[in-house]
């Protein structure tokens, strides 16, 4: 944030108790007549002398002294040491005023003057090198030079500074810089700073208040536009400062020139803060945000912020065109809290909520999310939460506000509240602390309520009278799940279930055919209703195991396993469409013919009113698995899995009166080259015959027959996915290793080992994801579907200090690419600078980035965007 890098400028630590530390000073260095220090005729270079005490006995040492008694003067000459209180002075030269308390230290000096071993000031545990600096002791005033002085993660540098007492400095042309090498003194000049001309900082309470004028940015002794006309920062010194953010210029081409994110930022003591945002377009568009953190220790933290957007785009007066004015209101709002389990493990409550326009994501005037890839978001969902937890019984209440949106149709589905209340399993006829025998013993039972207000809506009627009075739908239900189970013969497992279903709601359907518009209609009559639904299942499965092994233990392939895993069960469902239960209610449709329908079918969260089921479900597992001879794996072999899971499944419906069968499911996954590659896939096939001809229109229809044969097996369904990520490694490639190499040597912060031959070793880091997708349909059609692409997603490093990457998907199918972009990164070392660039498609745009690395500069940046067409 831009407000931490004016909070940083002239940030002088408090390692004085009576004066600055000073840095370089900036003199001639062939004039060595020190008077010029304290007869500078500006007001701010002046010290005026007092006749006091000194508080403390002034201890001082050197190679050589020189008193002058006359001037009442001490002159300490080569390795000069002084110490007073809890202040030590180091220098190569010092000199001592008797009666005024001023103390001036300098820097060993070469033979043509320059400063080659700087001076130490030592007080506390913070010790500072300088040229030289004049410091007086009594009135612990202080004036210097050109001021160098190291803070939290930049470097200070001041034409000018007097510290006027304990609480008040004033400064003079101030630089402000956080680039290490030139911290670190790799480099004599920064490669960007910040510069504002005058300053005061006054320090109450240990909290420093910084004030200055004009401040603006220079990079390589090059000033910028990055200004701003002053800066108040308070409380310099915590680790957050309000202040003014810093804008984004740009421009955008159908919304023209902007600044971005112009606002303030607050923070309220340690636990909370706020920021408030702002961005204007030329052509009248304009979006507002605030945000906020907020943080408890151990009990709480999360986040908030809301966003409304009014974009403009194409010219007023124009509705038709590709120039057509459109005006978009847009809105965001976004909360996430959690909770620390230990707070409370009992009383829960946490939330992620993500609400916005359907059109915000895809349409907002803040083009970040083409980047960040949200403009293809679908689907977001919501939930905030409410748990309770019981120590010592089996129960958990909770009580839930859930939301999902669909982008691309619109629709809004809110469910609030959701009261839920479960009582997890429990053995009623189990002995305690005995192992459970038997089918009684075995007997689980558990237990589900559910109530809940459910609103499915759009945009438009979101919050309105109609969605309150039309749209909303109330409903609860209860579910008894009982379960029990014995292993027959010690092989073979056998389960038991049985579920009961109740459920309550606020209204029942009426339908009926109206014969003046020639229409079925439905008629919703509110008031309370329930129906009950109930089943019961029985499954059996066991594992047989094939193992073969070759008797050449020479031979490539040592063995084979193939563990095979069937199952069959049954469920039977009593007919609940049957009159007799009253679920279903008969009308007359157009054909003047009775029709069955689910007068229920309106009601929230209930269950499907299943017909008679007298079903046969069976499937069967396979893994397989081969053992190969392997010279390099101390074992001396390895396995490899030809089938992971190669699952069948389907079922047989003894009451239906056709089309018994089910279709076959078949889904299975296996992995290649040591399990680098794993393939998943899954089809599904239909046994029965289709028969085709012309109805009385001519048109084509194709009907499914129940007739079964091997003949009609025609796959319907079938989806493949699979992919791999090559890297350095991937073509026997060798990873760096350091021990290879004794030479080392260092390129700015990075190290490099050097060969014999004196080449620095760089291993090029690079990776290329590549992932497949196919999925093919083919219902009733004479030809299928088929759609499937690759998606590529490399990245390489051809130096340390650059990073490529690119994103790509082609449509092997339709033989087209459908989405491309690159991005360019490079360590400019005090600078991170990148560059995206997605040159097609939809969301032709490019973006350009560029910001300080500190911690404390982060917020301080340039960004340009530009969206090149929609």
């Amino acid at each position: 944030m831009f407000t931490k890098a004016i909070k940083s400028i002239l940030f002088f630590s408090p390692v004085m108790v009576c004066t600055v530390s000073f840095g370089q000073i900036r003199q001639n260095n062939n004039d060595k007549d020190h008077s010029k220090i304290v007869s500078d005729s500006i007001k701010l270079d002046t010290i005026i002398p007092v006749k006091e005490k000194l508080e403390f006995v002034v201890e001082h040492s050197s190679e050589d002294e020189i008193h002058n008694r006359k001037k009442r003067m001490t002159y300490l000459l080569r390795k000069a040491h002084v110490v007073y209180g809890d202040m030590t002075i180091d220098a190569d030269y010092i000199e001592l005023n008797w009666d005024t308390g001023d103390v001036y230290a300098e820097g060993k000096r070469d033979s043509i003057g320059n400063i080659i071993e700087k001076t130490k000031f030592l007080q506390g545990q913070q010790e500072i090198l300088q040229d030289a600096f004049k410091v007086n002791f009594k009135t612990k005033v202080g004036i210097a030079y050109n001021i160098r002085m190291t803070q939290e993660d930049g470097i200070i540098i001041a034409d000018k500074a007097k510290r006027v007492n304990d609480s008040v400095m004033l400064l003079k042309r101030a630089d402000f810089t956080t680039d290490t090498y030139f911290k670190e003194g790799k480099d004599t000049r920064p490669d960007y700073f910040l510069r504002a001309k005058e300053g005061k900082m006054v320090d109450k309470n240990g909290k420093k208040t910084l004030i200055t004028g004009p401040i603006n940015m220079w990079i390589y002794d090059v000033p910028t536009p990055l200004a701003l006309p002053f800066g108040y920062i308070p409380a310099m010194g915590e680790k957050r400062a309000a202040g003014i953010l810093m804008p984004r210029p740009g421009e955008r081409t159908n919304l023209g020139f902007f600044i971005e994110d112009l606002g303030f930022y607050v923070p309220f003591g340690d636990n909370f803060d706020l920021k408030l945002s702002g961005d204007i377009y030329t052509k009248g568009s304009w979006a507002v945000k605030a945000e906020s953190t907020y943080k408890k220790r151990y009990k709480y933290s999360g986040s908030f912020s809301a966003a409304t957007d009014n974009r403009l785009t194409g010219i007023k007066g124009i509705s038709n065109g590709a120039n057509a004015f459109q005006k978009n209101n847009m809105f965001q709002v976004t909360w996430s809290h959690r909770q620390d389990p230990k707070a409370n493990p009992y009383w829960l409550f946490n939330a992620n909520v993500n609400f916005s326009s359907t059109k915000y994501y895809r349409e907002s005037v803040r083009n970040q999310y083409i980047n960040s890839g949200d403009v293809f978001t679908n689907n977001v969902n919501s939930s905030i939460s409410l748990t309770k937890n019981f120590e010592t019984l089996p129960f958990t209440a909770s009580m839930n506000m859930n939301h999902s949106q669909n982008y691309n149709t619109g629709i809004i589905s809110v469910t609030l509240p959701n009261l839920t209340f479960t009582m997890s399993r429990i053995y009623p006829f189990a002995k305690k602390n005995t192992p459970k025998e038997g089918l009684l013993q075995n007997l689980g039972v558990s237990y589900a309520f559910q109530a809940a207000n459910q609103v499915t809506t759009n945009d438009s009627d979101i919050f309105t009278d109609k969605m309150w009075k039309d749209q909303m739908r109330m409903g609860a239900s209860h579910k008894v799940d009982l379960n029990t189970g014995v292993t027959l013969a010690n092989y073979f497992p056998l389960t038991l279930s049985s579920r009961y279903n109740e459920v309550w709601g606020d209204n029942h359907i009426i339908k009926s055919y109206n014969s003046t518009n020639n229409k079925e209609e439905k008629t919703i009559v509110k008031g309370f209703n329930a129906y009950r639904t109930f089943d019961f299942n029985a499954s059996i499965s066991t594992n047989f195991y094939g193992l073969y092994l070759n008797p050449n233990k020479e031979a490539k392939i040592l063995g084979i396993q193939h563990v095979i895993s069937p199952s069959i069960g049954f469920t039977y469902t009593p007919n609940f469409r049957s009159e007799s239960w009253g679920y279903y209610k008969p009308f007359t449709n157009k054909n003047q013919e009775q029709d069955w329908y689910n007068q229920y079918e309106n009601i929230l969260n209930g269950v499907g009113i299943p017909p008679l089921s007298n079903s046969l479900n069976f499937g069967i597992s396979n893994n397989l698995e081969m053992k190969i001879k392997d010279n390099s794996d101390p074992k001396g072999f390895k396995k490899i899995k030809i089938f992971e899971t190669l699952n069948f499944s389907s079922s047989y419906n003894l009451a239906a009166e056709e089309f018994k069968l089910s279709p076959i499911i078949i889904n299975g996954m296996t992995s290649l080259f040591d399990r680098k590659v794993n393939i998943q896939f899954s089809s599904s096939v239909n046994p029965y015959q289709i028969r085709r001809y012309l109805n009385a229109s001519g048109e084509e229809v194709s009907e499914y027959v129940d007739k079964i044969g091997l003949g009609n097996l025609r796959i319907t369904n079938m989806t493949l996915g699979t992919g791999y990520t090559f890297d350095n490694s991937t073509f026997g490639g060798k990873r760096f290793d350091a021990k290879n190499y004794k030479k080392r040597g260092t390129v700015r912060d990075e190290n490099f080992y050097y060969d014999n031959d004196n080449y620095a070793q760089f291993a090029i880091p690079w990776s290329l994801t590549a992932n497949v997708t196919y999925n093919y349909n083919k219902m009733l059609e004479r030809k299928g579907k088929s759609t499937g692409s690759i998606a590529f997603n490399g990245k390489i490093s051809p130096t340390p200090y650059w990073a490529i990457s690119a994103n790509a998907t082609y449509d092997f199918i339709k033989n087209e690419i459908t989405y491309v972009r690159f991005g360019f990164e490079r360590d400019l070392r005090s600078f991170t600078l990148s560059f995206n660039w997605t040159p097609m498609g939809t969301y032709k745009s490019y973006d350009f980035f560029i910001g300080i690395k500190a911690s404390i500069l982060q917020d301080l940046k340039y960004n340009d965007r530009s969206r090149l067409n929609y």
